[in-house]
């Protein structure tokens, strides 16, 4: 396979973490000094590749540094093989070329190969320092009914009656029963890779340390053939070693198995040789060894004749086993035992310890019963006691209070209930306010003041305002905003309330409002005065006698609009991300730093003894921003303003006029705080373009372009965005869209002009912008449209462009370099393993990450956001699960933020906003500020009149207004250069 040659240099200090040394002479490689290294480097095939990742498997790392490891595998099969997976590209070379029978060694790694069925035995030294009987052989595929292969496989996994290089003898009459014992289990252990530890719990039960990523195989069935090889069917798991395992059987290399089992050895000697024989054995399960290293090792173990284990046996039996200790043995390993050892001396004591382990659950059951009743009957004695000493801390308290006895003997009838300490403070106080608040009234109405308006007496003094609830309207703002989610729920099927991301936002809007408060800002105090103003028509929660119930000018009333603003404000989705500020006046202010040198000079500051100091500072500057006024009407009937003049207040009359217009505008506002951080990403470091002629290959007739039916489109223009003439890649990056920015030049001063500006000429004529519709693909009110994200242009008919003599001009545009681009189009060599390709756009975030945070930009990012279907694929990779946030760990509330990687919260929004499904944006929060400069008001009544007959109505019409401000600033150097951009996007694309 023949690999394009990059001719990009590359700056070989980017990889001085890693090992290598840039300079003026060759690379030095210090990888080289790394063993394992070394064999991933030096290996000639992609199964000595594989091998090598296998022995890692076996080896004590840091999974930081197996992950290390596999990725030079990757990145080397990749690079030499043409492959993305290593098990896959050696699958595909074994079978171009089958080395031969037998073992192979490169760099004390062993690849075993083998068509034999025929097992081989040895005895190995694992991690841990044991010794492991390893029994290696070729898989033989179990087929189906239909002949097809089952996923089951049939192997030798361990040998009876025979000498094993580790001198032991597993004798059938004992091994069998154990073999037995697991089958009628029904094979409860999974075979695991490595060994798992092994550990005795309280009970003398031996137990495994088991790890499910270690889990390889599960076993339904074995049996012992005639010759004593133990035969197993098993079946690989779907986990990280069982796909290893899968990966070795498809490519057709043997796997070794070792058995998981205790039992009592003893001593014996056959033919001069001295060996160790199983007594009793208690199989558990047999596990996975991928790459033994040791070949020699590897040979057939010594059979041995019936007479020679009869009388191996025989002398075995007759000894006294001092280890044998049935307590520490499972019934079914009792029993087992006693079904393989008739007539042994010891048969008494293991009935014995059979009938005790049949006894032992009923004393269990027997003791956890008594446990509860000790642990019920602790419980009733100490909450007894904390009564007590309760109720002696009541009387104490009510003793100490200066009423007389009847009131205080009210008072410990009622406290009666408490059976806690800690709680008779809070009780005496709330009952001191019940007495003195019934004393202080019956002294107010013998001083006249009528108790029955209030308990209000006259005011003397009309400075002081006397009031006994400092929020009166709060229960009207909740009620409103409860009837404007009925409402919503009515309209959309779809809605539904995020109480996480509620209770974030509203936590804001308090901060802001208190920030308002503390500032004495005037549009505040304005309004609160009218809030205070309207609590006196609110009582117990209800509007009774107001200018809106007698008009049905609901407008009158504050409680509405600041109800309409909470609910505006507490679905925003990106409200958390940016900074929310309090202004007054028409302008907003920020502080922004004005450095007089380059921010990240090289220079050392050394200054010789007779030279001058160079002087250099930064200097904090106020850029100011012109607020706008956000408007937007509703219309009221008259009939809603007649049925709101009857009775008292109706909330579900509000909400059905409002509940609309508090969604649009929250969703407006959303995809203005969204655009603003989408512009300053791709602001940065823009490349403006001008008089670019538009070529044939260039244009596209709007009735070939794929748009929907009933468009207006005539012709469609591809922007070259820094191709050439008919070579347009596939990574095209979005259209930076024109506004008008507001910036500090190099001496301070205030500048604004539109910037990126967007000009087409068709001739002479500078034809006129409209705006794209992409769902109706239409240009709407104007010769032409831009597709900002695709970077394409729709001309309509009426604008005279043709692809003959009226090709248009693209006189101005500017296209965007911050991008990051990622291929969703997965290679041929993974495409039954798209989650293993998407862990790449995983890793991508750490690189953006880096990026970001490094010279010149030094600002690390803390979210990623994009819609539903662009972080989709985020979820499907096939390490997202690692990410998935737990309940409570993210610092974004709200079900929107679903991960973090990195230190980055990975977020998906469900609404329309200006990336559509192509882009992912990365930032910082706080970045963006939002500047609010009045409270959100509902200002009104108007007359309504007929937009066709322009006739007066009897409708009325409101308006919701707030003066706003968002903007982003950014630390500039003397040149005007930007600095610490805080977004950048990646951009999909499929190949």
């Amino acid at each position: 396979m023949n690999w394009p040659k990059y001719k990009h240099k590359l700056n070989l200090q980017l990889f001085g973490g890693i090992g290598f040394t840039a300079g003026d002479g060759p690379v030095n490689d210090a990888l080289s000094d790394d063993p394992k290294m070394k064999q991933i480097l030096d290996a000639t095939s992609a199964i000595e590749l594989l091998a090598v990742k296998k022995q890692l498997a076996n080896d004590t790392l840091t999974e930081v540094d197996r992950r290390i490891y596999y990725e030079a595998i990757e990145a080397k099969c990749r690079t030499e093989f043409g492959y993305y997976d290593v098990e896959h590209a050696a699958k595909q070379e074994a079978k171009e070329v089958r080395p031969p029978v037998g073992f192979t060694a490169t760099n004390a790694t062993i690849t075993v190969t083998t068509d034999s069925i025929d097992p081989r035995f040895a005895v190995v030294i694992d991690a841990a320092g044991e010794s492991q009987d390893i029994c290696l052989s070729q898989a033989v595929i179990i087929a189906d009914a239909g002949g097809q292969p089952s996923g089951w496989y049939k192997q030798p996994v361990s040998r009876v009656d025979a000498i094993n290089g580790n001198n032991r003898i597993y004798p059938r009459s004992v091994y069998q029963p154990a073999l037995d014992a697991i089958k009628q289990a029904g094979f409860p252990y999974a075979g695991e890779h490595p060994h798992p530890p092994t550990m005795k719990g309280l009970d003398g039960r031996v137990l495994f340390d088991s790890k499910v990523p270690n889990q390889a195989v599960k076993f339904r069935n074995a049996d012992i053939d005639a010759a004593g090889v133990v035969w197993a069917e098993y079946k690989p798991l779907d986990t990280d070693m069982g796909k290893q395992v899968k990966a070795m059987l498809d490519a057709g290399l043997p796997i070794g198995f070792s058995n998981r089992m205790t039992g009592n050895m003893v001593p014996a000697t056959v033919d001069g040789r001295n060996v160790s024989v199983s007594k009793s054995l208690n199989l558990y399960t047999w596990d996975v060894v991928l790459n033994p290293a040791e070949p020699d090792a590897f040979t057939k173990p010594l059979p041995l004749t019936d007479s020679a284990v009869t009388e191996i046996l025989d002398s075995i039996q007759k000894g006294d086993d001092p280890k044998m200790n049935f307590l520490t043995m499972t019934i079914e390993q009792l029993k087992a035992w006693k079904a393989g050892n008739a007539g042994h001396a010891e048969m008494a004591m293991c009935d014995s310890a059979i009938a005790a382990k049949e006894n032992e659950q009923a004393l269990k059951d027997e003791l956890e019963t008594m446990r509860r009743k000790e642990e019920e009957r602790q419980r009733a004695e100490e909450a007894a006691e904390n009564k007590r000493k309760a109720q002696a801390a009541l009387a104490d308290a009510v003793n100490s209070l200066p009423y007389d006895a009847n009131v205080k003997a009210a008072i410990l009838k009622k406290g009666e209930a408490i059976t806690d300490s800690a709680t008779v403070e809070h009780f005496i106080e709330g009952e001191k306010a019940i007495v003195d608040a019934y004393a202080v009234g019956t002294k107010l109405g013998q001083l006249g003041v009528n108790t029955n308006k209030g308990g209000q007496a006259t005011v003397l003094d009309t400075s002081i305002e006397v009031t006994g609830n400092p929020q009166p309207w709060k229960p009207i703002v909740d009620n409103l905003q409860a009837a404007f989610d009925d409402r919503n729920r009515s309209l959309d099927t779809n809605f539904r309330v995020d109480p996480k991301l509620r209770e974030a936002n509203k936590g804001i809007v308090d901060r802001l409002m208190a920030k308002m408060e503390r500032e004495n800002n005037e549009e505040y105090s304005k309004f609160m005065k009218s809030l205070t103003d309207s609590a006196q028509s609110i009582q117990d929660g209800v509007i009774t006698d107001s200018a809106m119930s007698s008009t049905g000018d609901f407008a009158q009333a504050p409680a509405i609009s600041l109800a309409f603003m909470y609910q505006v404000w507490q679905d925003l989705k990106f409200l958390q991300l940016v900074m929310a500020e309090s202004f007054s006046g028409t302008t907003f202010k920020i502080p922004v730093e004005f450095q007089s040198y380059d921010l990240y000079t090289q220079d050392d500051f050394v200054v010789g003894e007779f030279e001058g100091i160079p002087t250099e500072g930064v200097e904090t500057r106020l850029l100011e921003f012109g607020a706008e006024w956000l408007k937007r009407g509703t219309l009221v009937s008259k009939e809603s303003q007649i049925e709101m003049q009857k009775g008292p207040f109706n909330y579900d009359v509000v909400a059905r006029n409002l509940a609309n217009l508090a969604m649009r505008y929250s969703r407006v506002m959303d995809q203005r705080l969204s655009l603003e951080m989408l512009h300053v990403s791709d602001e940065y470091e823009a490349k403006a373009v001008t008089a670019e002629a538009v070529a044939a290959t260039e244009m596209t007739a709007g009735a070939s372009a794929g748009l929907p039916s009933g468009n207006n489109v005539a012709w469609v223009v591809s922007l070259l965005c820094g191709y050439t003439t008919g070579a347009i890649g596939k990574t095209v990056p979005p259209i930076v869209r024109p506004r008008k920015n507001v910036w500090l030049d190099p001496f301070g001063r205030r500048q604004s002009a539109v910037i990126n500006d967007f000009v087409v000429k068709k001739g002479a004529t500078t034809l006129t912008r409209g705006t794209w519709d992409p769902i109706s693909g239409k240009v709407n009110n104007g010769d032409y449209a831009v597709d900002w994200e695709e970077s394409k242009v729709y001309f309509t008919a009426a604008s005279g462009v043709d692809n003959n003599t009226n090709k248009p001009t693209i006189q101005n545009y500017s296209y965007a370099t911050n991008v990051n681009f990622f291929d969703l189009t997965v290679p041929l060599a993974l495409t039954d393993k798209p989650a293993q390709y998407y862990n790449r756009l995983l890793e991508r975030f750490d690189l953006q990450k880096a990026y970001m945070g490094s010279a010149p930009r030094y600002v690390t990012p803390d979210f990623a956001i994009g819609s539903l279907n662009a972080m989709v694929n985020i979820k499907n990779a096939e390490l997202f699960y690692k990410w998935a946030s737990p309940e409570g760990t993210s610092f974004l509330k709200g079900d929107m933020w679903f991960a973090t990687r990195a230190g980055l919260q990975l977020g998906e929004i469900n609404a329309p906003w200006a990336a559509r499904d192509k882009r992912i944006l990365i930032g910082k929060t706080n970045a963006t500020r939002y500047g609010v400069g009045s409270p959100l008001q509902i200002e009104g009544p108007e007359p309504y009149f007929d937009p066709g007959t322009q006739k007066i109505t009897s409708a009325k019409q409101y308006y919701a207004t707030q003066q706003s401000v968002i903007a982003t600033p950014l630390v500039i150097d003397g040149t005007g250069k930007q600095y610490n951009p805080p977004y950048r996007t990646i951009k999909y694309y499929n190949s």
